[in-house]
């Protein structure tokens, strides 16, 4: 196999997380008196973790002088409204049990909170992968290397010319590059071609099913 290794970004790769986000932020908005977002607005907020999307879903973004007292009653009404709309893109289980069996190591490496993203880990993923890196304030976030590194340490694995990284942003795109990895890009998540047509990955993939072949 060309790859032995998979690292998989989480929202707009793995799940369809849009509509709880976005019911999410727009009650804390709706709560603290503030306009909602329609939820292609808050397609394009996110990406960089839940720390950004409440900076470019508030007018004043950081400068809001509660700024700090919402975004933590944000993280807490998510992390126990996340399971309501979410789901896996079609195909997603399937696959990853297929690579699990084919030997292929995954681990999931996201810019979401860590608590959030082990409860998805658990509900999702787990036997087929059962290692996620995600946001916990202590390291850098994607598009920083620091996040694939510490995945790769978690598996074992040190030649990265056999890892492949598969997201589905400009923030993947450039978390692949400067992890110096492959990496394959998702036509179906939160990003247009408009946006992801500048790089130049393996792949563009429009089904998760595609990466099989991609792997072999």
């Amino acid at each position: 196999m060309k790859y032995d290794t998979i690292l998989f970004d989480l929202d707009g790769t793995l799940l369809y997380t849009l509509e709880d986000l976005t019911d999410s932020i727009n009650y804390m908005l709706d709560k603290y008196g503030f306009p909602t977002h329609s939820i292609d607005d808050v397609r394009r907020f996110v990406g960089n973790g839940l720390r950004m999307l409440v900076v470019r879903a508030l007018p004043m973004g950081e400068d809001y002088e509660h700024f700090d007292e919402f975004f933590k009653e944000f993280v807490d009404y998510y992390n126990t409204h996340n399971l309501i709309k979410t789901k896996p893109y079609d195909g997603i289980i399937e696959t990853t049990k297929e690579l699990s069996d084919m030997g292929i190591k995954m681990a999931i490496v996201t810019n979401k909170g860590q608590t959030a993203s082990e409860s998805l880990l658990n509900d999702f993923f787990k036997p087929n992968i059962n290692i996620v890196i995600g946001d916990n304030g202590k390291h850098e976030r994607k598009p920083d290397p620091a996040p694939v590194n510490m995945a790769l340490n978690a598996l074992g694995v040190t030649d990265k010319s056999r890892v492949l990284y598969v997201g589905d942003s400009e923030v993947d795109a450039a978390t692949g590059e400067n992890a110096g990895l492959d990496y394959v890009l998702c036509t179906y998540g939160f990003r247009d071609m408009d946006v992801l047509s500048k790089f130049k990955p393996v792949a563009f993939i429009d089904n998760i099913r595609k990466l099989i072949d991609i792997v072999k």
